[in-house]
Formats: C-alpha cells, sequence, structure tokens
C-alpha cells in the first residue's frame, strides 16, 4: 500500500524490507551516506497535525531567527577565519540554520564550543558526490572544502537573549585562541 507520502509495506524478504526503509529514509542507513536515491517517507499524521500548528507560528520564528541572526552576523562580521553565511541579493535568509565556516580545524573548534555547553551540528559532512548513491568521478573541491568547515550554531527560536550572548561569547573567545595559536 503506498499514499502521497508514508504507507505501510509488508515483506518476509530482509533485503527488499532494508531497501524500503533506505526508500524512505533518503536513501540514507548512516546519517549523512546516502547509499541510494531515496526520499523523505517519514510524515506521520501526528506530524502533519504538529506541522499544521507550528505553521500559524511560521512568521514569527523567521522574524526570531532573522534577528539571532543578525546578532550573530554583527559579532562575528570582522573575526578572522570565521565565514558567516550570506544570502544572495534580493533574497531573504530564513536561517533555519545559521552555518558558518571555519577555516582551520572545524572540528576542534566545535568540540571546543561542546565543552562549553554550546551546541552545535555539522550538517552534512560528507559531500553528496562522495555518498555511495551520489558517487561520481566528479571533481568539486569547493563542495570538498565546505563539507570540511561548515558548523551550524543555535539559532532557534526558543534561545533566550543571554543564550545567544553565552553562543556568542563562546565563539569569540575560541576563535581568538585559534588566532593566537597560529
Amino acid at each position: 500500500m503506498q499514499s502521497v507520502e508514508g504507507g505501510i509495506v509488508t515483506t518476509a524478504d530482509p533485503g527488499l524490507a532494508r531497501t524500503l526503509r533506505l526508500l524512505r529514509n533518503v536513501g540514507m542507513e548512516t546519517r549523512y551516506c546516502h547509499e541510494i536515491v531515496g526520499t523523505n517517507g517519514r510524515l506521520n499524521d501526528v506530524f502533519a497535525a504538529i506541522g499544521r500548528t507550528q505553521l500559524r507560528k511560521l512568521t514569527a520564528h523567521t522574524a526570531t531567527r532573522r534577528a539571532h541572526a543578525a546578532r550573530l552576523d554583527a559579532a562575528l562580521a570582522d573575526v578572522a577565519g570565521i565565514f558567516p553565511p550570506t544570502a544572495g541579493i534580493g533574497a531573504g535568509h530564513v536561517y533555519h540554520q545559521y552555518t558558518i565556516r571555519v577555516n582551520d580545524d572545524r572540528d576542534a573548534f566545535a568540540q571546543a564550543l561542546r565543552r562549553d555547553r554550546i551546541g552545535c551540528t555539522v550538517h552534512y559532512p560528507i559531500p553528496l558526490h562522495r555518498s555511495p548513491a551520489y558517487r561520481t568521478a566528479v571533481h568539486l573541491p569547493h563542495t570538498d572544502n565546505a563539507a570540511a568547515q561548515v558548523l551550524s550554531l543555535p539559532v532557534h527560536p526558543g534561545l533566550a537573549h543571554g543564550d545567544l550572548d553565552r553562543v556568542i561569547t563562546a565563539v569569540l573567545q575560541h576563535a581568538r585562541r585559534e588566532q593566537l595559536a597560529a
């Protein structure tokens, strides 16, 4: 049985079952490692109901994320080795994530932030062209560099003013340490 997104399938074949799980989870069993081309087929009625309720908050949440991002932009604008996100001319960024690029050792920088209890995440550490499902012989050095440098900082609407201050302070502190060590 299939629906627009989601549904139910039963099988006694373990190989087919695994393939179906991959298909519904954008081709991944291991996070960010796409083995095949798949879809996001995980939405259920409960999540759909929650999503409908959340849509009512979208405008306010986007405004809050943009305000947080503006504070981060101002604080990080001239920090050597840290590159804040940018939006194209005429485009409006919604800041679902606030992803910076760290010029030096991104993983050490992230560990330092985590030691300070600053939540940060590396989204897409494996470029798609290096995942098994999409692997090609193409040479994409900018994509490889981006995957090695990106780090997402907290920007969600639940951040209190003081929380954002802590994020900014920690990022600046660790960026200065990196500069002194270089």
